[in-house]
């Protein structure tokens, strides 16, 4: 599945957990862009970038999302990459008049 997200901010928060592991993630502020019947919805949450994921900047992606089972057996998704999606350049002379 790919959805539109545009990644307002990122924070890396790195500690200890509870149970005594490290952790280490990247997590991101982010506004999905979702088209709907209704028009485009727009819905704003936190995005956890995957283990070894380049870090993002703020900015326009694509965001191609995958499944996965948890330890209880529910099926959710997960983020497998984020992409920068590409802005049209107008070409060199493109509006100008002769």
């Amino acid at each position: 599945m790919k959805t539109n997200i545009q990644v307002i901010s990122t924070e890396n928060r790195k500690g200890r957990s509870k149970t005594g592991n490290d952790y280490d993630m990247n997590i991101c502020q982010c506004v999905v862009h979702e088209e709907t019947p209704e028009g485009l919805q727009k819905k704003i949450g936190e995005l956890v970038l995957p283990k070894g994921h380049p870090v993002v900047s703020e900015g326009m992606y694509e965001g191609h999302f995958g499944i996965s089972i948890g330890q209880d057996k529910r099926i959710s998704g997960r983020l497998i990459q984020l992409t920068p999606l590409r802005t049209a350049v107008p070409a060199a002379g493109a509006g100008a008049k002769p």
